[in-house]
């Protein structure tokens, strides 16, 4: 039997939406892929999107994992499950491609999100739901960016040249099966991440702290990322505009607070936007974090903290309470279960949250020479994670790194942020697994696009240095 090779734009177009009852209080069904897309349709078409995002290979769990496992301040021992090896020991090729589920699945998301903002009739009702689309597909399209191409600041990027940016794929083909697209350059890309954001900001739902609101895209979700994306760009001035609309609208967690934060059901003040994760969304051992919590408490403990990280931990901070040093190892507890589903590892999973946005500003602050602003910024971090203020101006940019790394462990950001800075991955803790030194203009920098959709798309340019 001859079976016919799919790009990711027919395969994304296929099962496409699934309901999400979580996100209203009524239990709806699912509809087919055949469903005519109509007001009445249009909320559960948007649950589709967040149900697609909470995939197993998606924010379910591999997706941040992954992301973190290719900086420096998580590693896989000896003892494992035999799960992520080939990513924390970076011997990834297209024809060992890992997650490769990931890739379908945030096209998935993109295709999903470009069905509702192109088909969709335009009401007073979906208006805000065309929002939410918006942003999803921007938060889709630069998960994709940060997994296979390089950082926008890398010293090899090389942001205008063809095929170093994603597919791009903002239409709903009649004929998905025949569609071959190509890559954009990495400047295209950033674009059509900012031009849907701010679409978004205009038309996406409030949001307000504390309120399950953080539970959908909204304008302040949209807000929160482009201060991101515009940190990834070097566009500083831009990221310290954005990051002021939010910041003292979202209150930094108190610090007695801060240790079982990520295991709450409710939405706490920090939370921009969240994918609310509840007893039905429970996989069992393939939970979030069951990766991270050691053994003897029930999960697997494959991944760790290494020895580097726990040595920036000042003994008053309070984020030491989600850790935990058992047998020599040091192990993120960050993740270890919401209390109210009893299931190891099940957690809201933190997308935006205003600690990040506060970095954000801190960091474009200092890029800009205002060092002291940039101080400022830190130390409002600081007094919330119980440690004195940071008095060294002049090395404020330092403290900015390192408080990234401590605040934003275990939420994807460690891959990233370490290539964009143009850092070095160097894991020499004694009972890690070999892992190779990656300079920043390693190939692995950026991963290689799945052979299958190599194979199946003719139109598709590879990474660099990944032979097909």
């Amino acid at each position: 039997m001859k079976y016919t090779k799919l790009s990711i734009l027919a395969l994304a177009s296929a099962g496409l939406f699934s309901a999400c009852s979580k996100l209203d209080q009524d239990p709806q069904l699912s509809l087919s892929d055949q469903v005519a897309v109509t007001e009445d349709n249009a909320r559960i078409l948007a649950n589709g999107m967040y149900e697609r995002m909470q995939t197993l290979e998606y924010y379910g769990r591999d997706f941040l994992i992954v992301s973190d496992l290719g900086g420096i301040d998580m590693k896989i021992t000896s003892q494992n499950s035999n799960r992520f090896t080939t990513e924390f020991q970076m011997n990834y090729t297209p024809l060992v491609a890992p997650q490769t589920n990931t890739f379908l699945n945030a096209y998935r998301v993109v295709n999903q999100a470009n069905v509702l903002i192109v088909k969709m009739p335009e009401t007073a009702k979906t208006s805000t739901i065309r929002g939410e689309a918006y942003f999803l597909r921007a938060l889709a399209e630069l998960d994709l960016a940060k997994r296979y191409t390089r950082p926008y600041t890398n010293v090899d990027a090389k942001v205008t040249s063809p095929n170093t940016g994603i597919t791009l794929v903002t239409t709903t083909p009649d004929a998905p099966a025949t569609a071959k697209p190509g890559r954009s350059t990495l400047e295209e890309t950033y674009t059509a991440i900012i031009n849907d954001l701010k679409v978004a900001q205009q038309t996406a739902p409030d949001a307000k702290p504390n309120t399950a609101a953080v539970f959908k895209a909204s304008k302040d979700a949209a807000t929160a990322l482009l201060t991101r994306v515009y940190v990834y760009k070097g566009q500083w001035q831009l990221a310290i505009d954005e990051a002021t609309k939010l910041i003292g609208k979202y209150p930094l967690y108190e610090p007695a607070l801060v240790a079982g934060a990520f295991n709450k059901d409710e939405a706490g003040s920090e939370e921009i936007f969240s994918l609310r994760f509840l007893t039905p969304d429970g996989a069992g051992s393939n939970n979030f974090g069951y990766l991270y919590v050691p053994a003897s408490k029930g999960g697997y403990g494959d991944v760790r903290l290494t020895d580097e990280f726990m040595g920036l931990l000042d003994p008053k901070d309070v984020r030491l309470g989600y850790t935990l040093n058992l047998d020599g190892s040091n192990y993120l507890m960050k993740f270890s279960g919401n209390p109210a589903t009893g299931q190891v590892g099940l957690v809201n999973v933190k997308i935006a949250r205003i600690s990040e946005v506060l970095l954000n500003r801190a960091e474009a602050y200092a890029e800009l020479g205002n060092l002291q602003k940039a101080t400022d910024d830190i130390n409002l971090l600081r007094a919330k994670r119980g440690l004195d203020p940071f008095t060294d101006v002049a090395k404020v940019k330092a403290e900015i790194v390192k408080q990234r790394r401590l605040e934003l462990v275990g939420e994807g950001f460690g891959m990233t942020d370490l290539y964009r800075k143009n850092g070095t991955r160097n894991i020499t803790d004694a009972n890690a697994l070999s892992t190779r030194k990656t300079e920043p203009n390693d190939i692995r920098v950026a991963y290689p696009i799945p052979q299958a959709e190599m194979d199946a798309n003719p139109n598709m340019v590879q990474n660099p240095g990944y032979s097909n």
